[in-house]
């Protein structure tokens, strides 16, 4: 899970969305906002030629978009989806459109938190019976599909919920995100062989889809390929190139830094970074993920000037500002050696 949260929060890059067709969870899971941290980051287009806050921010919708989780919740997660939240949101930042966030509940202490806890479980437990009573009576009825889909992925009901995803896809085959959700359930559930021939069928299709290599990388890299998740970057990176895809092109090169980082490589981490920065620095992305690295690394001063560049680089009106500061307001205070601990899980 550590993992893959870190994926999230490095693959921001281009375009961001802003609208959705599903409301947003409430409580997500690092790595489930993994898919996707580093999908919004991703999305966003930088203009070299004008100043860093006139950055223009794609307005295609997502179907289930990532939603920052309240402050109370960051440290608690933070650590156990670190490399999940990180990569996934920055990978799915970096696409038109960004990939579904899957949250199971985050586990509260007994405090005065509990009962806001349990009034929201409630009502979920609540939206869940009608949109289920709604089905029962129009069986492809999508908004209610969707929004069961939703719920029960908040609850943390995966393989509940990959039922209602693989009706969604019966009902509309050629939506693109419902084949994505469908592969990360499968993931979730455990389902690594399931997972991984799911996301490779969408790469086929769309071979530069950078939330299905996000999501192949990261289900090789639980499968222990090691070396052939390089591999199959590496050969993503060379049809971008071949075919003159520069957006996709620096997308899928800050999708490999993170792998590396998530492998504990944490000089070529660094090194590739620092490539991604030196040829555009206005892209805030290398920024925090570099910061998170020298915080790995135990340099401290690095990484504070790291995480400063990315605070004056980010637009006060990008969607995840507020989220990613909280991450590395964390990054700043966790121990190295438990955030060390939490990234290789």
């Amino acid at each position: 899970m550590a993992a893959s949260a870190l994926a999230n929060f490095t693959l921001f890059s281009h375009r961001c969305m802003n609208h959705s067709k599903i409301s947003q969870p409430t409580t997500p899971n690092p790595f489930k906002t993994r898919i996707f941290i580093s999908s919004s980051l991703s999305s966003i287009r930088y203009n070299r030629q004008q100043p860093v806050r006139k950055l223009h921010v794609s307005s295609k919708p997502s179907l289930l978009p990532i939603s920052p989780p309240p402050q109370k919740n960051i440290s608690k997660f933070f650590v156990g989806g670190i490399a999940t939240l990180l990569l996934a949101s920055l990978v799915f930042m970096g696409c038109l459109k960004s990939t579904p966030v899957l949250a199971n509940p985050v586990q509260e202490s007994e405090s005065v938190e509990d009962k806001g806890g349990a009034q929201s479980e409630s009502s979920d437990r609540e939206e869940e019976v009608v949109c289920v009573k709604l089905l029962e009576e129009d069986q492809e009825n999508i908004e209610a599909l969707k929004m069961v889909v939703n719920v029960k992925m908040r609850r943390g009901k995966t393989n509940e919920a990959v039922e209602y995803v693989e009706k969604l896809i019966e009902l509309q085959p050629n939506e693109m995100e419902w084949r994505l959700l469908q592969a990360l359930c499968y993931e979730m559930m455990g389902n690594l062989g399931k997972a991984r021939s799911l996301f490779k069928d969408i790469l086929k299709q769309q071979p530069l889809l950078l939330r299905a290599l996000h999501g192949l990388a990261m289900v090789m890299h639980k499968n222990r390929e090691g070396p052939a998740v390089f591999a199959m970057l590496d050969k993503a990176l060379g049809i971008a190139c071949q075919e003159k895809r520069v957006d996709e092109e620096r997308n899928i090169r800050i999708l490999v830094a993170q792998m590396h980082l998530i492998k504990g490589n944490l000089v070529e981490a660094l090194e590739r970074f620092q490539d991604l920065i030196d040829e555009n620095p206005r892209d805030f992305r290398p920024y925090l993920c570099q910061g998170i690295v020298y915080r790995l690394m135990d340099k401290r001063k690095e990484a504070e000037e790291s995480f400063e560049i990315y605070q004056s680089l980010v637009p006060e009106e990008f969607p995840q500002r507020g989220f990613l500061d909280d991450v590395v307001l964390e990054a700043k205070m966790q121990p190295k050696e438990k955030l060390e601990k939490e990234l290789r899980t």
